[in-house]
């Protein structure tokens, strides 16, 4: 009988293990196709990951660089842009479990008096705006960003050392609110800059030692990740990819540009897929109801730090950024797509995650 049920189970191991195999090639199909249509993009690297389905690999395709014949690997690292604003929320929630802030609270309570002052002669009030508006871009503010001098003042000089202060200070000169406090959803790059404002001040940390120490990288095995100038680079993270807008290798361009908590997080595709399972399976707060907060609060298509979209009928949690980097988690599969498109311009990295949560749901569990 012990025999018979030894064969039994090298049977089924082996027969969920070609199953894995014939996935991989699948989704490798895939990301070979996307990046062959898009070919602007040196490379595509993607982590999957779904334990039903015996999945933990990074695929990749493409190279590290234009006119380079040096391939992608799983491993290189790249910045994540306003992918950062997950744990950004994050660490504010954390802050809310320490005691130190409320998101209920009203936004002038946790403000520097210049950033009031500056604020409030825009016409915004900041008595009415809340930290958890801010949180879900509900609060009205106007998003720097979104003004094409923006970008030209980028292009015209890559390498130009923003401050937190001058970029809150572009979102009062060249916009005014949006709407009324929690009137609509309106993406604000500025209001994350805001909140790592917040962030360093309670904590009396620059952000990226802030945000490390609140969510406890080493605890969550976030060996790849790490805060671009605030940080050193971790002797185990790989070397970066380059990024490119356009014809434009991004790659040396000055962070500050997107440093504050709108952006400023360097990762892989795998450590940035870990986090958000991680944070999702309850694994980064002290107690159930924060994580309730995080993805139960805010607008319908934006909660606290997080999107929450569906992928045909599927919910599915997650955040993109600037440089066409994606981490979505789909709880009903057990599936976590992350990863990122070396391109701003190219087809967005989340129809490709789509795409890839469409043939893993269809496969048939082993």
């Amino acid at each position: 009988m012990l025999h018979r049920l030894i064969i039994l189970a090298a049977v089924l191991l082996a027969t969920t293990s070609a199953a894995a195999q014939d996935l991989a090639a699948d989704l490798q199909s895939v990301i070979d196709r996307f990046h062959a249509a898009n070919p602007s993009a040196p490379g595509v690297v993607v982590h999957v990951e779904c334990p039903p389905h015996g999945l933990d690999r990074t695929f990749v395709a493409g190279v590290t660089d234009r006119g380079v014949d040096e391939a992608l690997t799983a491993h290189h690292t790249f910045r994540i842009a306003s992918n950062t604003k997950t744990y950004v929320a994050a660490a504010i929630l954390r802050l809310g479990e320490m005691g130190l802030l409320n998101i209920d609270d009203p936004l002038a309570l946790h403000l520097s008096e210049e950033q009031r002052i500056l604020l409030s002669s825009d016409g915004y009030d900041l008595q009415a705006m809340t930290v958890g508006q801010v949180l879900s871009h509900t609060s009205g503010l106007f998003e720097h960003p979104a003004d094409p001098r923006y970008a030209e003042a980028i292009l015209a000089n890559p390498q130009r050392e923003w401050t937190a202060d001058e970029l809150i200070r572009l979102c009062v000169e060249w916009g005014d609110p949006v709407g009324a406090p929690g009137e609509k959803f309106s993406y604000s790059d500025t209001g994350y800059i805001i909140l790592g404002g917040i962030v360093e001040r309670k904590t009396g940390r620059n952000l990226g030692q802030a945000v490390h120490s609140l969510l406890d990288y080493d605890d969550l095995g976030l060996d790849s990740t790490w805060w671009e100038i605030y940080e050193d680079e971790p002797a185990t993270a790989a070397p970066r990819a380059h990024q490119y807008y356009g014809e434009h290798d991004a790659t040396g361009w000055h962070p500050s540009m997107d440093l504050y908590g709108g952006g400023g997080l360097l990762t892989d595709a795998r450590d940035l897929g870990r986090f958000l399972r991680l944070l999702l399976g309850g694994e980064v707060f002290q107690h159930e109801a924060t994580l309730a907060a995080m993805t139960g609060q805010g607008a319908r298509e934006y909660r606290l730090g997080i999107f929450c979209t569906r992928f045909d009928d599927r919910l599915a949690w997650g955040h993109t950024g600037f440089w066409n980097t994606f981490a979505f988690h789909v709880p009903a599969q057990d599936l976590t797509v992350s990863g990122a498109v070396l391109d701003h311009f190219t087809e967005r990295g989340q129809v490709l995650a789509e795409e890839l949560v469409a043939i893993v749901a269809a496969a048939r569990v082993p």
